[in-house]
């Protein structure tokens, strides 16, 4: 079977590729119908975006393998094609073991609630410190909405938030206390790798976050963690 990419969806498979190489995340592709999901390898990250092309076959490959926009798919194996200069280079890998339907099995479990909204923009996950393992979304009662580091060894925190002439963040559809909800900063900004402008949806019932940006292309699910100043972090995937 032989496939051959689109230049949009090419920009979805090399900025997965750009995501891999950067450290941010480690992950996986996975490839059906009209619909690209990438997944890191930390199950903290789940996206999916929603192509112009319909893709023959289902394939699913490791992020820094992408190589070419010319696939073959060969016994289970994922072959890309490049030729240049009166040359053809083969290169053969291995699939990884999850498939497309199994991603997307995953995927359909999520039903989110989209009550509590927060439109933000990169400028706000710009001023954050790479360094600080972790951010929090913090609201006192009547308050705005915070963003928060902590630096467990020193003690000392990095508060991000919105004053009265600034735009890009905006909670809707909550006005009392919201208990702290962290993430992962690099996770955080990895988003905005993608895109300008995100729209976060809180599930405070649930331990995950989900996310679209505004061209409704890329939806994703943010597994959030439990992070307090004595160092305790507990992962969380799923409901």
């Amino acid at each position: 079977m032989k496939i051959k990419i689109d230049s949009i969806t090419e920009a979805m498979f090399a900025q997965a590729v750009a995501l891999t190489q950067s450290g941010r995340m480690k992950n996986t592709i996975h490839v059906g119908e009209n619909k690209v999901f990438i997944k890191n390898m930390d199950n903290t990250i789940l996206i999916q975006f929603t192509c112009d092309q319909k893709f023959p076959e289902d394939f699913s490959f490791f992020a820094n393998d992408y190589e070419s926009d010319r696939i073959r798919i060969e016994g289970g194996k994922i072959v890309f094609i490049t030729n240049q200069k009166g040359i053809r280079r083969k290169k053969v890998c291995p699939a990884p073991e999850t498939t497309f339907n199994d991603v997307q099995k995953i995927w359909e479990k999520f039903q989110p609630n989209k009550k509590i909204e927060l439109a933000i923009e990169s400028g706000y996950s710009v001023l954050l410190e790479d360094g600080l393992s972790h951010v929090e979304f913090s609201k006192e009662d009547g308050e705005p909405l915070v963003l928060i580091q902590r630096d467990i060894y020193t003690g000392s925190r990095v508060e991000v938030q919105k004053n009265k002439a600034s735009v890009g963040f905006s909670l809707q559809g909550y006005e009392g206390e919201l208990k702290p909800i962290g993430v992962r900063t690099s996770d955080f900004k990895a988003f905005f790798t993608f895109t300008e402008k995100l729209q976060f949806y809180f599930q405070p019932e649930y331990n995950w976050i989900y996310i679209e940006d505004y061209s409704g292309k890329m939806k994703a699910i943010l597994s959030t963690c439990l992070y307090d100043e004595i160092g305790y972090l507990a992962e969380g995937g799923g409901k």
